[in-house]
């Protein structure tokens, strides 16, 4: 029954009803989690999702448009240099968290057409154990696809993972050379998205039939200040084909909620993506100036949320911080369309004891119907 209801909380969280709290949700970096291991004194194979008793975790299998996606080149005692799924050549320093990009594996705008993907459904995929920049740092090997869904089943809910075509073109060609084709070949990109569209479609359809209950498709388009490139270069080439994939999802599982993670502010962009079919957003960073109270007002019953607890200036700070923080936000989660997850993910400058006294104020106070008290802000 614990899954049924962590499924079925989730699900009316997301369709805008209470449920009897509100759900549990979180991305960790690796170093957190060895913080976590230490300080707790727990085994090298603990399971922090199942630790903290979350009610989704995310999946993934090899995305990378290579099914051979790491060939050492080089390797120290300090990074590793190597050349990953993408064709890009990435340097992982192992006592950093991000790894460094070299070079790219198209250098100008007449390569696209030549850039082959591999066959999306090999069993390679989703049957082996793989690197993948997109899942983590590269250099780690992470567990099958299958696997993890073995680990998970009938104990949390999955939610299953693609790329919007900017998150995948940029590894391929370059960010600064991406946004130049965008000006000077725009001709060319959109006909290399129409082959990521295909690409990344066909690896979502292939984690529906295996059997995750959501999807996320991450699609980085902004920073802190707005979008790296104009809203309308965007919706003339990412939004047709991101409309395309939210359709074809629903069609293969009619009640599946896809969330849509970007970093940044694309607040430009969220009328554009309700009318693709996201029904989430994620990850509201408060860095970008993003408020979920202000968002719950103009958006309530078209876009739910997950995020936009500050993991910068609130994670870090003091109890009575994080406290007052959290209860004010909360007030976004009244008759659903909320979850209160980090503002991207939990990295190692915030303590397991601070991560652990934000747990205890969502479960003490997360309860529906809620009662904040002298934080009661809005009213139902």
């Amino acid at each position: 029954m614990s899954y049924k209801n962590k499924l079925e909380r989730i699900t009316k969280v997301l369709s805008f009803k209470e449920a009897d709290r509100i759900p549990l949700i979180e991305f960790y970096w690796d170093k957190f989690i060895y913080n976590w291991k230490f300080e707790k004194d727990l085994p090298e194979n603990s399971n922090i999702y199942k630790y903290y008793d979350l009610d989704l975790v995310f999946v993934v299998p090899l995305t990378d448009p290579k099914v051979k996606s790491f060939e050492i080149i080089k390797k120290t005692d300090d990074y590793v240099i190597f050349k990953s799924g993408y064709g890009c050549i990435v340097k992982k320093m192992f006592n950093s968290p991000m790894p460094q990009f070299l070079e790219f594996e198209i250098k100008n705008p007449n390569q696209y057409e030549n850039f082959i993907f591999d066959d999306p459904n090999l069993k390679e995929r989703y049957y082996k154990s793989f690197y993948s920049i997109t899942a983590n740092a590269g250099d780690t090997l992470i567990n099958s696809f299958e696997k993890q869904l073995k680990e998970y089943d009938t104990i949390i809910p999955v939610c299953g993972s693609v790329c919007e075509a900017h998150e995948k073109i940029w590894r391929i060609r370059g960010s600064e050379g991406l946004w130049m084709d965008l000006i000077t070949n725009k001709e060319k990109v959109k006909n290399f998205v129409k082959k990521v569209e295909e690409y990344e479609i066909a690896i979502g359809l292939k984690q529906i039939e295996m059997g995750v209950n959501f999807i996320l498709i991450a699609g980085d388009v902004a920073y802190d200040k707005g979008m790296f490139f104009s809203p309308q270069i965007w919706r003339e080439v990412f939004k047709p084909t991101l409309k395309n994939m939210c359709k074809t999802f629903k069609r293969a599982k009619p009640e599946i909620k896809i969330i849509y993670h970007g970093c940044g502010n694309a607040l430009n962009i969220f009328e554009d993506l309700i009318e693709c079919g996201i029904d989430a957003y994620h990850s509201l960073e408060v860095k970008a100036g993003i408020d979920i109270l202000d968002l719950k007002k103009k958006f309530e019953g078209r876009l739910a949320f997950i995020g936009n607890i500050d993991v910068k200036d609130i994670l870090t700070g003091s109890k009575e911080k994080i406290k007052s923080n959290v209860l004010k936000k909360l007030n976004a989660a009244k008759g659903g369309g909320y979850i209160l997850s980090s503002d991207h993910s939990i990295p190692d400058n915030i303590t397991v004891k601070n991560y652990e006294y934000f747990l205890s104020i969502l479960r003490k106070y997360g309860k529906f119907p809620l009662k904040l008290g002298q934080y009661d802000i809005i009213k139902n």
